[in-house]
């Protein structure tokens, strides 16, 4: 029987048989030959189905990662469009913000304005209706104190002293002392 080696193609190609009488070969020798061919080609096969489902373990692995890489960059993709959106998005609301708060401002100072303006107006008014009254009530006084002095009797001449009148109802006077 043949030893078990490791065949290479040059051994296949090469190998030669014993021939034996009327020009044929030995048996033996062929089926040992049969048999070592088979039984390496059979590892061979063996060697290969293993590394061809190791292969695909590993593409399969290598797909996986691509589809992750590919899920993660898709991910990546739509978080950087939607931080994007969202940055656009609060940049219009902060405008809006500000337009607002603009508008409202400029009515507040358009009210108070408004506001002052009529209270102007209102503390003019009372000047002028102050001094109105001031006028119309020294026009009355000076009414009243007319009457008043019409209403006085011009002074006349000096009359005696009522006392003088009544003097012999006051008891006596010591002049003594």
């Amino acid at each position: 029987m043949l030893r078990a080696v490791k065949l290479t193609p040059l051994d296949l190609q090469q190998k030669t048989f014993r021939k034996v009488t009327l020009g044929g070969l030995d048996e033996r020798e062929v089926r040992a030959w049969l048999d070592l061919v088979a039984t390496q080609l059979e590892e061979l096969t063996r060697k290969l189905n293993r590394q061809d489902e190791e292969l695909r373990r590993r593409e399969a692995r290598i797909n996986e990662f691509k589809d992750r890489e590919q899920l993660l960059q898709q991910t990546l993709t739509t978080t950087q469009k939607v931080a994007e959106e969202m940055k656009v998005n609060a940049r219009k609301e902060v405008e809006n913000i500000i337009s607002g708060a603009e508008l409202q401002a400029e009515k507040i100072i358009a009210n108070a304005q408004a506001r002052r303006m009529q209270l102007v107006g209102e503390i003019e008014e009372l000047k002028r209706a102050r001094a109105a009254f001031v006028q119309q009530l020294q026009a009355l006084l000076d009414q009243h104190k007319a009457m008043l002095d019409h209403m006085r009797p011009e002074p006349q001449k000096e009359e005696p002293p009522a006392a003088d009148n009544v003097s012999f109802l006051a008891p006596p006077v010591n002049k003594k002392k």
